[in-house]
């Protein structure tokens, strides 16, 4: 079984690795589709490294800006 992370617990991680993010980013992010997978257990949102892991890199695009366009 694969160790479950809280929101909270998920947002440290993000941090951990240089993001700023919080709960609530990650609740919004839940909500509107954009964010990392979870699962609800109760009331209560569970993410694993992996899932979080897997949505970084999804967002993960080089960004090019053109001079004198």
């Amino acid at each position: 079984m694969k160790k479950l992370l809280t929101r909270n617990q998920a947002a440290e991680y993000l941090k951990s690795l240089g993001l700023r993010s919080s709960k609530m980013t990650l609740a919004r992010q839940a909500m509107s589709g954009e964010g990392a997978k979870y699962v609800l257990i109760g009331r209560t949102s569970y993410y694993t490294k992996e899932w979080l892991d897997e949505w970084l890199e999804s967002q993960m695009k080089p960004q090019t800006h053109l001079k004198g366009a």
